[in-house]
């Protein structure tokens, strides 16, 4: 019997075919060798059915047709990539074969090969490779004592249970909502809630009214010439004054007059190394550090780990390691070793005590640890921004062998005609871990950060005030979400919950998984409900028109929360598939009632659009849309559209319906994706689809 690998990309299938070794002969669509056959599911070969598959009356959105709610899920080859399918289900089907299914390490790589294995009929056992890094001696580690197949059943539970909610929540919602109100709103159990958190923050700034406040500071003099500054409190929660009046009483009160010191309060106080990454906290850190999108950080350690070999598996929820995989910590040090600015934290590393439970810990741990360097060495060929993704984890791994940061607080409390001045103080004794983890040029430190150094101060010592100062603040606004800000609050969408009892159920199932949360961002911005500006995100219009629309059912973190636990759930055993899917069900109707049930806001966007032409698919109204010219039949599953922007150069409303109207038109100062060069063609409109006419 031959061993058939079926990875998810053509790059890890090579990966593979290097580490066995060997001769292999290529053919099309798979490496074939005497033991082994690999081949990859590039594109995923294998999706979930339409609606019109089911019916083809079901391709006309209709309120009177939903919800859509199948007997049993079906499923299809995906039309972009039939010609891989085709060759993996030959290859499945072949008598010699026995499947290792080495699609990524995860719930969604999981789904990928189970579909494909159903649909094209492999019933026989197969086994599961399970790589958290894709280095030659991991790969042939995992390839000698792979997984039975029955291992990850519960996991592919998970997977398809997710898959068929979001099929019935997103498929349901979304025609409910668009027929109902005259616009097309994409809704999704996971876009849809973190679109709310995003107009619920936008709503608090605009209704946000500054109220002025007063904050008092004296400068005292000690009987030794030395000086200092307190700010005025009257109790742990109050240290401003709501009227000015009243301020300016106190500080025309204590000027000039003598005080004492009634408390001086020092204390050591040290602070852990940080934990190792999970892919949500390196997103979060990339986007302050560097202002990278979730989604270029995601991009650029997937290529990390699949190109270069430098990083495990970055799609991980976890922050901690294994007491089998902390075996192969010395050969990671001796990778980092060989780069000058890491080498004298691994001769430090070395000979310091092997890390604690802190981060060695087999409970904490799931179906990947922490995201880590590899055991390969890095090499000059990574771009800059891969080098510093690289160095984000390098850093913070070597962090770990380091002792906490040391530092001496100090707090003095000034009483002066029977008022009280807190002055307080943070002095670094020890920088510890904080060595490694330099802050990036330009980086602002925190408040927590800021140091001050004191004079000597004794309790019952003299001081007199040489200064009153009352300034006046106003209250700020919340601020705007940075990606970085948002992926904190998906991860501990909890807190947004009342119920104390999910609260405590939802810790650690937040909004989406550190996996999925960019490609949510990325979705909210490409179907027009969110907007980047600089490094914060704002809510459209239409965003927030949506999230009027929607029940609060949709909207709410809640029903995510309560999705996201169940998921994990089924993966551990404890909730029933079938119980759970029931519940979707039910959902799915009660949300396609709500929404049959509003009063109709058809008057909106859509008659307000300028007709551009005629469709040259359908023959109905082609529409100006935001970022397209699109047919005003799309519920009715007519697909043209033609952008506003192509290779960087805008289309007019004119353009369009020049070229809608003759099937052709010469524009100039296109720019090529490849070189940046400007060019001239002619766009040309044919059988509904457009290209460039070169000639």
């Amino acid at each position: 019997m031959k061993q058939f690998i079926l990875t998810e990309k053509p790059s890890v299938g090579r990966d593979i075919v290097n580490a066995i070794g060997g001769h292999f002969d290529k053919r099309d669509g798979y490496f074939e060798s005497a033991q082994y056959i690999v081949s990859w599911a590039i594109g995923h070969l294998v999706e979930l059915c339409e609606p019109e598959d089911y019916n083809p009356n079901l391709k006309r959105w209709q309120l009177s047709t939903l919800p859509i709610i199948p007997d049993s899920f079906k499923l299809k080859p995906n039309p972009k990539t039939y010609k891989q399918y085709q060759i993996v289900k030959q290859l499945l089907n072949r008598p010699d074969i026995e499947l290792i299914a080495g699609t990524d390490a995860g719930r969604e790589g999981e789904l990928i090969v189970r579909y494909i294995m159903r649909l094209a009929g492999y019933t026989r056992p197969f086994k599961r490779l399970w790589l958290s890094e894709t280095t030659p001696e991991a790969i042939r580690k995992a390839l000698a004592d792979p997984l039975p197949g029955q291992a990850k059943d519960l996991l592919a539970a998970a997977a398809e249970s997710r898959s068929h909610s979001d099929w019935l929540i997103g498929i349901n919602a979304t025609r409910a909502f668009t027929k109902k109100h005259g616009d097309l709103f994409s809704i999704g159990r996971v876009q849809t809630p973190t679109l709310g958190i995003i107009v619920a923050r936008e709503r608090e700034i605009n209704n946000f009214s500054p109220v002025p406040y007063w904050e008092l500071y004296a400068d005292f003099l000690t009987t030794g010439d030395q000086t200092y500054r307190g700010k005025w409190f009257k109790n742990k929660n109050v240290n401003r004054f709501e009227q000015e009046s009243v301020g300016k009483e106190i500080k025309d009160k204590i000027t000039g007059q003598s005080g004492i010191i009634t408390k001086a309060e020092e204390k050591d106080v040290s602070e852990p190394p940080p934990l190792l990454f999970n892919l949500n906290d390196l997103q979060k850190e990339a986007n302050k550090k560097f202002g990278f999108t979730a989604n270029q950080t995601l991009e650029i350690a997937q290529a990390l780990y699949e190109k270069h070999k430098l990083l495990t598996y970055p799609r991980t929820e976890f922050k901690h390691l294994t007491k089998e995989l902390a075996k192969t910590i010395p050969a990671r040090l001796a990778a980092l070793e060989s780069v000058a600015g890491y080498a004298k934290y691994v001769a430090y590393a070395k000979t310091a005590p092997k890390p604690g439970k802190r981060f060695i810990d087999d409970s904490k741990v799931g179906d990947h640890h922490a995201l880590i360097p590899t055991s390969v060495k890095p090499n000059n060929h990574l771009s800059a921004n891969e080098a510093k993704i690289y160095n984000l984890v390098a850093r913070r791994f070597l962090a770990m062998f380091f002792p906490a940061a040391q530092y001496k607080q100090t707090k003095i409390t000034t009483t002066v005609c029977k008022e009280a001045f807190l002055t307080s103080g943070k002095i670094e004794l020890s920088p510890g871990w904080k060595e490694v983890l330099a802050p990036t040029k330009g980086e602002n430190k925190s408040k927590d950060d800021d140091e001050s150094l004191l004079p000597p101060l004794t309790q019952g010592e003299q001081v007199t005030v040489t200064k009153a100062e009352l300034q006046q603040k106003k209250t700020e606004p919340p601020k705007r979400y940075t990606e970085g800000t948002l992926l904190a609050v998906m991860e501990g969408a909890g807190k947004f919950v009342d119920d104390k009892a999910l609260k405590d159920a939802m810790k650690g199932h937040g909004l989406g998984t550190s996996a999925t949360r960019a490609a949510i961002i990325e979705r909210l911005i490409k179907v027009g409900y969110i907007e980047r500006k600089g490094k914060v995100l704002i809510p459209t219009r239409k965003g927030e028109t949506l999230i009027d629309l929607v029940p609060e059912i949709v909207s709410s973190p809640q029903m995510t929360g309560e999705w996201e636990k169940s998921l994990a759930d089924i993966e551990a055993g404890q909730v029933n598939p079938i119980d759970f899917m029931k519940q979707i069900v039910e959902l799915t109707k009660k949300i396609v009632e709500l929404a049959k049930e509003q009063k109709s806001q058809s008057n909106t966007p859509q008659q307000a659009r300028e007709v551009v032409g005629t469709c040259p698919l359908c023959g109905k109204d082609v529409l100006e849309y935001p970022k397209s010219y699109g047919c005003s039949g799309f519920r009715d599953g007519c697909n043209f559209s033609c952008s506003k922007l192509i290779l960087k150069k805008n289309i007019s409303v004119t353009q369009a319906k020049t070229l809608l109207t003759n099937g052709k038109i010469q524009i100039k100062g296109f720019t090529s994706a490849k070189t940046g060069k400007k060019f001239d063609a002619a766009l040309v409109l044919k059988d509904g689809k457009i290209s460039f006419d070169f000639s």
